[in-house]
């Protein structure tokens, strides 16, 4: 079975990679997570930045108060119809443990940007297995429509024989008994095209068109495992996010900590109001600072489980880092059975073309029966499933392993 280039107007495999970065639910929700990670970093910082308040309003009392100091004119302490408008500015002085935690939701949000692009890359992991999968399957089908058709034809031939007194009614029946064998195997085939290409859509979003067929493999092998292992584990985003987590934890445990250490607040405050009191002055300020500090037990406790979760986040990154090792080294190993396994398909293949030919122009001649056809015919369909299953395996895991290895499949 000779499978063919990829045809220039297919959809390619990045067609579906690219669709599925926009459509794919995992890398939606990893998206909005990043998006909200970064917000709340904004949170943070703006509690460390200065602040206005303008506030202000309107009072209607039933009495209001005035005084009278003899001969010069009365006083009003507070006006039958009050007005206020105040505006207050604050800006935190020293708060080292809101330093330590706007710098912790700074990781926290590089650590979601990373946990985003390990989302993606398994979502590319998922799109190249469906993607692969799909195309074998229609290379099934067409396989399976193959064998039907030489089944159609091999029947029709016995049909003449038996007409003509060369064959007997045991080969004809034997021969349309295969022909419904091999309808049954293009239902399946066809039920397996149906189901790979819901299965792409899915991942995707894209639905299948004109999709390449199998690519030609040069059977080449993959590069030195040191070597993907030297470049390929540091760079990969689920290793990164563990790591920025660790420091995000360290950070939450340094601030916890600052928290006994009091805080210091500068302030001012315009007030505006026609209620002038004794002071006589409808317009007037006052500016201060303030000093705050608390220790409990609850800031204690958090102490120990912040350490706890550093702890936690230290273990979670030793984990990644062997767990993209992990990947990889599977990811190579699947690479080099697949190579193998094709190039043993390919000689199988072969031989069984052969040995079909051979029992088809044996039967022509009188000296093989129909048994020996229609067996030479299940043995070379056996076959092409074999390259088939090979091929799609082994391209799908060559883009596993550039994604492991922190390449564009």
């Amino acid at each position: 079975m000779v499978l063919l280039a990829t045809p220039s107007l297919a959809q390619p495999l990045n067609d579906f990679l690219r669709s599925a970065e926009r459509a794919n639910f995992d890398a939606r929700t990893g998206v909005q997570a990043r998006a909200q990670a970064q917000a709340e970093f904004a949170t943070a910082w703006g509690g460390l930045v200065p602040s206005l308040t303008a506030s202000g309003g309107w009072t209607h009392n039933q009495y209001e108060a005035v005084v009278n100091f003899g001969s010069s004119d009365p006083v009003v302490i507070i006006p039958k119809d009050q007005f206020d408008a105040t505006l207050k500015a604050e800006v935190p002085l020293i708060n080292p443990a809101g330093w330590l935690k706007t710098a912790a939701a700074s990781s926290s949000a590089e650590a979601a940007d990373r946990r985003e692009a390990a989302t993606r890359e398994q979502v590319h992991r998922q799109v190249v297995t469906a993607f692969y999968g799909y195309l074998g399957a229609r290379a099934v089908l067409e396989s399976a429509q193959r064998s039907r058709q030489l089944a159609q034809a091999q029947a029709e031939v016995t049909q003449a024989r038996t007409e003509a007194g060369v064959a007997n009614e045991l080969d004809l029946m034997r021969a349309r008994a295969e022909t419904e064998r091999n309808q049954q195997l293009v239902a399946d085939a066809e039920s397996l095209v149906a189901t790979g290409a819901r299965t792409l859509e899915t991942v995707s979003g894209l639905t299948p068109g004109e999709v390449p067929l199998l690519p030609v493999d040069a059977l080449e092998s993959a590069p030195p495992l040191e070597e993907l292992l030297a470049r390929g584990v540091d760079t990969r985003p689920a290793v990164q996010a563990a790591e920025q987590e660790v420091t995000t934890a360290r950070r939450n445990s340094t601030a916890a900590t600052l928290a006994v250490v009091p805080t210091i607040n500068a302030q001012f405050t315009q007030r505006f109001t026609n209620a002038t009191g004794f002071q006589g002055q409808s317009s007037l300020y006052n500016a201060g600072l303030t000093f705050n500090w608390r220790l409990d037990v609850p800031a204690v406790a958090g102490m120990r489980s912040l350490n706890a979760s550093q702890e936690t986040a230290l273990i979670s990154a030793e984990r990644a880092r062997r767990e993209a090792a992990d990947q990889l080294h599977s990811d190579w190993q699947k690479t080099r059975a697949a190579v193998k396994k094709l190039q043993a398909a390919r000689a199988q293949v072969k031989a069984a073309t052969r040995a079909s030919s051979l029992a088809h122009e044996r039967n022509l001649a009188g000296v093989a029966t129909q048994l020996d056809v229609i067996q030479a015919e299940r043995d070379l369909f056996a076959a092409e499933l074999n390259e088939i299953q090979a091929s799609a395996e082994l391209a799908s895991a060559r883009a596993l392993l550039a994604i492991s290895a922190g390449e564009r499949p």
